[in-house]
């Protein structure tokens, strides 16, 4: 009877294991399809991360010697002299420390009188004619972008190719007129390292295309333009397509980016993927059954000896709870296997129990080590800027108010370190960041204004110390700082909704900001910038939880809004 058994469950297992050959070698040719398009999306990631730091650091450029420093701007669009083209050219190779190399056209809107023509320069800085006469069509096409970036194949002076990343230079004093471009070339440097980075079989192609369809890239035998791939391979952004060419079968996966208008394609044998697919999957079938008749009869003799004692040890897993007491009896253990395995559980859960008063323990000195850490963090992070800003008033003003900035500083010093103490004042708090308000305007005179909405009665409750400079800092820098006496500045201390304080910062600022961008910051997803405004929210929630915090929203228009909720915490007195 056991026989027979055993036969009614294993026939009809074989049959449906050979009707499903077909429909799983279907479902691996499209697993095969996603795993390509995965690693397509993967590869173009990494080439759009390199596009991306490139890109970065074309605009830090930009931002350090157009939009950032006037004086800069004015060294830029007033090059004339053979040293002032050497100095241009030096700067522009400083920048060219990866392999690339920068070159930088500018608009000759004055007529500048140069010792020889630029243009005629392989690299470095080059004049144009203010009607873009003596550009070539790919810089003529670039400029007509208005500050977009673009990935092109471009022509040397020299003579030969190269992939060349370009961005149009808006005029800072009106954004509608690009006034030069910035090319860094060499690009492939780079993108080859990313390309050959993938192994693909033998006869596999990877290919590179821009938004005007020319071959930027390849990896393989053979060289493809975008028109010679599959229709069905060249919609949408992403995706797989199988193709028969002449005697073969072809698998297309291609990704495109939209950011820098990019395509990636690899073109991959089929053969080369599945081999000998279908003698496998018999294979693996036939094991199966024979695997299958072993495990059923080794699951009859299961039944017979070890259901007993398992149902007992599964009862006591489902009562035990860590760090509660478990009552199991005084049942002495089974000499067998099992009796070892449940002596073994027993003895695991009185280390687990351990364990568990432990963690909770260094759990508590944990957020007690953290909140230390994030303090001390950010002390240092307050003396470099306002030490820097002192710094530069000093220059600018012949240190003739340098004592006031001096006194303010010494009550920011005073308030920051507070004697060790990690919470102070609403008051104190508000002190602190009206000294560093003083100081900025002293360092940007006549560029913002700063006006001040006080709740008097809510001065003396309590506040994590230093929260509001490092958004009055992002205020100023970021928001007001460049708005020629047109800025303005607003500080908050109200009351919210029921046993709720706001700390509120807000400006006026026109530059365009990317909100999630800013709340992926103030939550920590991104770790590489921002580093003063995530701490000021971390700091809050290990105070007072995650219900409180740091968040952003704009402005009605134009600007920003940082708000600080905590709960209302009045000022404990310490004991005599």
């Amino acid at each position: 009877m056991t026989i027979a058994f055993l036969l009614f469950i294993v026939a009809p297992f074989l049959v449906v294991s050979w009707i499903s050959v077909i429909r799983t070698s279907n479902s691996m040719t499209d697993e095969i399809g996603r795993t390509t398009l995965q690693l397509v999306n993967q590869n173009h990631v990494t080439i759009e991360k390199t596009l991306s730091s490139v890109n970065d650091k074309s605009l830090t450029f930009m931002d350090n010697h157009f939009f950032s420093n006037m004086k800069q701007y004015s060294f830029w669009t007033g090059v004339e002299t053979l040293g002032q083209i050497s100095e241009a050219d030096s700067i522009l190779e400083s920048w060219s420390s990866d392999g690339t190399e920068y070159t930088l056209y500018m608009k000759n809107v004055d007529g500048r009188q140069t010792p020889f023509d630029t243009m005629y320069k392989e690299r470095g800085f080059k004049y144009f004619g203010e009607y873009m006469t003596g550009l070539p069509d790919w810089a003529m096409h670039a400029m007509e972008q208005g500050g977009g970036a673009g990935v092109r194949h471009i022509s040397l002076p020299g003579g030969g190719k190269t992939i060349g990343f370009m961005r149009s230079i808006q005029n800072p004093k009106s954004y509608s007129e690009s006034i030069g471009l910035l090319v860094v070339t060499k690009l492939e440097v780079l993108l080859t390292r990313d390309l050959v980075s993938v192994q693909l079989p033998e006869h596999a192609g990877l290919y590179l295309f821009n938004a005007q369809d020319e071959l930027l890239m390849k990896a393989g035998p053979d060289s493809a333009a975008l028109s010679e791939i599959p229709e069905e391979a060249r919609r949408g952004t992403s995706g797989f397509y199988f193709a028969k060419e002449g005697d073969g079968k072809w698998l297309y996966a291609f990704s495109r980016k939209p950011a820098y208008d990019t395509t990636l394609v690899y073109k991959i044998p089929y053969d080369s993927i599945t081999g000998n697919q279908s003698a496998l999957l018999v294979t693996l079938m036939a094991l199966s059954a024979l695997y299958l008749v072993f495990v059923l009869a080794f699951v009859l003799y299961l039944l017979r000896i070890v259901v007993k004692p398992l149902v007992r040890l599964v009862t006591i897993t489902k009562l035990y709870e860590p760090g509660k007491s478990l009552d199991i009896g005084n049942e002495p253990l089974r000499a067998d296997e099992f009796g070892i395995l449940y002596g073994a559980f027993l003895k695991m859960t009185k280390r687990l129990d351990q364990s568990f008063e432990d963690n909770y323990g260094m759990q508590i000195k944990q957020k007690e080590y953290e909140l230390s850490m994030l303090h001390s963090q950010i002390t240092p992070h307050l003396l470099y800027n306002t030490l820097d800003s002192i710094y530069w008033y000093a220059l600018d003003s012949g240190n003739t108010d340098v004592g006031e900035m001096v006194k303010d500083l010494s009550k920011l010093l005073r308030i920051g370190l507070s004697k060790g103490r990690t919470m102070i004042t609403i008051g104190e708090e508000l002190e602190h960041v009206q000294a560093y308000s003083r100081l900025q305007m002293k360092r940007y005179p006549d560029t913002f204004e700063v006006e001040w909405d006080i709740d008097e009665k809510l001065l003396a409750y309590t506040t994590p110390k230093v929260i509001m400079q490092p958004l009055v800092e992002n205020a100023i820098f970021h928001g007001v700082s460049t708005m020629d006496g047109e800025g303005v500045l607003r500080i908050c201390i109200r009351r919210g909704d029921g046993d709720e304080l706001l700390l509120i910062v807000e400006d006026n600022g026109f530059l365009p900001v990317d909100m999630e961008r800013l709340a992926a910051i103030v939550r920590g997803d991104a770790s590489d910038k921002g580093y003063g405004i995530r701490n000021v929210h971390q700091r809050v929630q290990l105070h007072y939880g995650e219900a409180y915090g740091l968040r952003y929203e704009a402005r009605e228009g134009g600007g920003l809004r940082a708000v600080i909720h905590l709960p209302l915490k009045p000022t404990i007195k310490p004991q005599d």
